[in-house]
């Protein structure tokens, strides 16, 4: 057997199931969206508002990321942050690659202005 003629019995079995099944399929998808609870969305605010935006803690966020602040200036360091490596690393890894992963890349982009 030709192998286009195949792929062209393949495609018209596909599409005659397809077009059989597809109507049931999506019915019940509906009717389970249907049966759902709406979410209800929550966001912790000053306000009790719902229209309100969430309050961002940025001394906590500076702080999760390693950032000080000296007076106006704003100091980011990656050296307090630990770089974990997965546990499946291969032992036969270049040892380059690791030391691009885990390398401070601070003053690089202190030099391209990322600061």
């Amino acid at each position: 057997m030709d192998k286009q003629l195949l792929k062209a019995y393949i495609r018209t079995i596909v599409e005659e199931e397809v077009q059989r099944i597809l109507p049931n399929i999506l019915g019940e998808a509906v009717s389970e969206i249907k049966r759902m609870q709406p979410l209800k969305e929550s966001a912790t605010s000053t306000n009790n508002s719902s229209k309100s935006k969430p309050v961002l803690d940025r001394a906590r966020l500076a702080e999760m990321m390693g950032i000080t602040y000296d007076g106006n200036t704003l100091t980011a360091t990656t050296n307090s942050m630990p770089v974990p490596l997965p546990a499946n690393v291969p032992p036969d890894v270049d040892p380059n690659v690791i030391k691009a992963v885990t390398k401070d890349y601070s003053a690089l982009m202190k030099k391209m202005g990322i600061t």
